[in-house]
């Protein structure tokens, strides 16, 4: 039986919260990662809308600690501020 699409979600997940906040150095919440799928869920209808598609486009997060916005990859890359 292979892998189900909740398992991915969650793995992806659970690696977005071993990247640290650029700005305070912090580990990310469940809030981050809350926050950053209400983002690309948001920015996917945008690109519809305005007949664009983007599969591996940027992820964003936003630090519950501090506040600060931070933007990685698919691919989990160290954030950088913005």
């Amino acid at each position: 039986m292979g892998i189900s699409a909740e398992e991915i979600r969650q793995a992806f997940r659970d690696q977005l919260k071993t990247l640290a906040c650029p700005h305070c150095d912090t580990g990310y919440t469940d809030y981050a990662v809350t926050w950053s799928e209400a983002w690309l869920e948001g920015r996917h209808d945008a690109m519809r809308e305005l007949g664009a598609n983007e599969r591996d486009g940027p992820v964003k997060l936003r630090c519950d600690l501090c506040g600060g916005a931070a933007v990685t990859s698919v691919f989990c890359t160290p954030p950088e501020a913005v």
